[in-house]
């Protein structure tokens, strides 16, 4: 980022709805079955929204930190090696190289970075092996934007999906082989977080990276659509509320005021579709208008296919979500 572009001009809170229908929006570690909690609530790691947002800006032509390297997994140190030697850069350290990954890497900014480097064998100038761990300082990037866990704001039905492959287990048997995955009937999934204006003065989060990042959450549910377990993920609602310069107030938790309200008598398991309930924002409409005088702006992109229980006030600006800004 250019050292002329300013940190985020003031606090930022976002909600985040989007839903899947026949599909696994975050496998769990040990068998791939939908996350779930105790009480039965379908939830989303921030992990994987992230994994959303870096993915589409990587189609972008933006840079990522945490990413492969051409396909092949790598660790940190290896990453920042890639960089360096293809951007025609040398090894720095301390906070010098904490410049250079802040000024390199969008989700650096965003989202931070454990700085846990490990030692890497590369090549000197002269073609000698050698040993480099960077030593960099800070050594944790908190970053601008935290996000809560997502969670599905309804009672969903987990289902067993089974299918046949076309190819046998081995050549001596003449019928494919079962699979399976495991999914959601239908999901609407709530996320919701805060861009901080003061931790964007260390990270170096602009405006126009938040910016990104709101296309990032849209389209990059959206975009992940290309894998089996995805494909059924549509974007829903999104809502940015930004604050006046210097306040220090945010809500926190804004899909705690989301309600779903049914609107055939079909039971929450028994949803589809977003034909099936309306969306109750009574509450949030309630509390952001009781703190008026501290917001700026609210601006919201919603699917045509959404519908709401009350209209959204006339003064919240439409995002044109949909007019991708110029990638890299």
């Amino acid at each position: 980022m250019s050292e002329s572009i300013k940190a985020l001009s003031g606090r930022r809170e976002f909600l985040f709805l989007y839903d899947i229908k026949m599909g696994n929006p975050n496998g769990d570690p040990d068998e791939n079955r939908p996350r779930v909690l105790p009480d039965g609530t379908y939830y989303v790691t921030d992990v994987r929204l992230k994994r959303f947002c870096r993915d589409f800006l990587k189609s972008r032509k933006y840079e990522i930190l945490v990413d492969s390297i051409e396909g092949r997994t790598t660790n940190l140190t290896g990453r920042v090696v890639h960089y360096l030697a293809n951007n025609g850069k040398e090894k720095v350290d301390g906070k010098a190289l904490v410049d250079v990954l802040l000024n390199a890497f969008i989700d650096a900014r965003l989202f931070g970075s454990s700085l846990a480097f490990k030692a890497e064998k590369l090549k000197d100038e002269k073609g000698k092996d050698q040993t480099w761990e960077p030593k960099p300082e800070p050594k944790t990037l908190t970053g601008a934007v935290q996000l809560n866990m997502g969670e599905v704001l309804h009672q969903a039905e987990s289902v067993d999906i089974h299918g046949t492959s076309v190819f046998a287990s081995d050549d001596t048997k003449s019928q494919g082989t079962f699979t399976s995955y495991y999914g959601l009937r239908y999901a609407l999934i709530g996320f919701s977080g805060v861009a901080n204006e003061h931790s964007a003065q260390v990270s170096r989060l602009s405006d126009e990276d938040y910016e990104l990042f709101l296309h990032s959450l849209w389209h990059g549910v959206r975009s992940a659509g290309n894998t089996r377990t995805k494909v059924g993920q549509i974007p829903r609602l999104l809502l940015s509320i930004e604050y006046q310069p210097g306040e220090e107030f945010q809500f926190g938790r804004l899909h705690d005021y989301v309600r779903l309200e049914a609107a055939t008598g079909k039971g929450e398991k028994e949803w589809a579709s977003p034909d099936d309930y309306r969306v109750d924002l009574g509450k949030l409409l309630t509390r952001i208008e009781g703190e008026r005088s501290r917001i700026s702006n609210v601006r919201y992109a919603l699917s045509k296919d959404m519908a709401l229980t009350e209209p959204l006030p006339e003064y919240w600006e439409e995002f044109a979500v949909e007019d991708l800004p110029q990638g890299k």
